[in-house]
């Protein structure tokens, strides 16, 4: 490749390897019977514990109703216990159960696992520089803060 890549190639290539990590980790975790949403729902819930389903709605940045069907099928396989909200009765908030923490926990394990088939092929002054170039490129086109530490 020629070493004055155009911003337009930059994109191309920032977009295939984005398809390529999706793909890969799409494959990975379904094995598991983990789909995307109920990944995210499951991270996200275990950052935010006791949250009601409109917070998680509002920090996943859809509908009420797209949670409500993810949140009735993590319950139903025992991930998810609802508790009343004691500020608002009409609500309930959300916990992991033991089998929750569980399946975090194997999230966890497979997000390493795809992370190092990956990059495996990189070495570890690769892995920083790329790292340090998708930070500096997140910082530019971002208002949220990036972690410093990949491992944040």
């Amino acid at each position: 490749m020629p070493s004055d890549v155009s911003a337009t190639q930059v994109g191309e290539l920032l977009q295939a390897a984005a398809r390529a990590f999706s793909q890969q980790g799409l494959a990975r975790f379904g094995e598991h019977g983990l789909s995307p949403a109920r990944v995210r729902l499951l991270t996200t819930l275990h950052q935010r514990p006791g949250s009601r389903m409109r917070d998680l709605a509002d920090v996943l940045g859809v509908s009420g109703r797209a949670v409500t069907p993810v949140v009735d099928a993590l319950e139903s396989d025992g991930l998810v216990a609802r508790t009343a909200d004691p500020g608002d009765r009409r609500a309930f908030r959300l916990t992991l159960t033991d089998a929750g923490l569980a399946t975090i926990d194997r999230i966890t394990e497979l997000q390493h696992r795809v992370s190092e088939e990956i990059f495996g092929g990189l070495t570890p002054a690769d892995r920083a520089q790329l790292g340090g170039l998708l930070r500096k490129f997140l910082v530019t086109v971002s208002r949220e803060p990036c972690p410093q530490n990949p491992a944040d």
